[in-house]
């Protein structure tokens, strides 16, 4: 019985490595499992930081700009303006015994004051510039939208940063391409800087302001006998095409 025993243990044994033998397909699959690492470990592609790629690609446009912005070095927003840029004095005959007089300081030179901007939008292709007395400043009776006309620049490159002082009068067109309008003051004084002149002893608001638009102005410069209708042409012109706009305001008083 004991023999018999030995002799089934070792039947057992040799089945059991007949069976091992038999079976190829399990063993090696059980071997690499166990004994060999993978090749390329895939954690490799997961520990890369995917928010490089998102954060800082290539093609990212530059920083938003700021507020456009404009600025004299001449005088301070809200401050007062020299005389040098006020109108030089005289008495224009205009139609039988009727005059206009501008009575200034002897130190005004009808001088543009030079003036800065900051802050183009990129989609901008010109720039407009009105300068006018807001009349109801020192007369209160006057309409809200009562405006003295006293410097009109369209078309002006978008890549200017600004102007320099003593833009030339009566000069349609300056040397860049920007165009002049009329101002609100008879001929001679008619086409480019028309400086202040209000009555001696009144104190009158100026405004500057600077628009950014999406286009160029199909108008042509000085094309207009009144500086009326050549404001009104380029104010409507520049509907729908505003990209941004600022302001500059100065005071101006001559005391005599």
């Amino acid at each position: 019985m004991k023999r018999l025993s030995s002799f089934f243990v070792a039947a057992l044994i040799l089945l059991a490595a007949c069976s091992l033998k038999g079976a190829p397909v399990s063993t090696p699959a059980l071997t690499e499992a166990v004994t060999q690492p993978p090749a390329a470990p895939p954690t490799e592609a997961v520990t890369l930081p995917p928010t490089e790629v998102v954060t800082q690609p290539p093609t990212e446009p530059p920083a938003a700009l700021g507020s456009l912005t404009l600025t004299s070095g001449a005088f301070a927003n809200d401050g007062d303006i020299p005389m040098r840029y006020g109108q030089a004095a005289f008495n224009v005959k205009i139609e039988g015994n009727i005059s206009f007089v501008c009575e200034n300081s002897p130190e005004s030179a009808n001088v543009s004051p030079a003036l800065s901007w900051a802050n183009i939008p990129r989609e901008a292709n010109s720039l407009v510039l009105l300068m006018w007395d807001q009349m109801n400043f020192a007369f209160p009776d006057a309409p809200v939208d009562a405006r003295f006309p006293h410097w009109l620049v369209y078309n002006i490159p978008s890549s200017s940063m600004g102007l320099s002082e003593g833009v030339p009068i009566d000069q349609p067109v300056l040397a860049d391409g920007s165009m002049q309008g009329l101002n609100g003051y008879p001929r001679p004084y008619h086409t480019g800087y028309g400086g202040p002149c209000p009555g001696p002893n009144e104190k009158h608001l100026y405004i500057f302001e600077l628009y950014a638009l999406d286009t160029v102005l199909d108008l042509q410069a000085d094309a207009t006998s009144d500086a009326g209708d050549e404001w009104n042409a380029v104010q409507a012109a520049m509907e729908g095409h505003i990209l941004a706009q600022a302001e500059l305001k100065g005071y101006y008083l001559y005391q005599k």
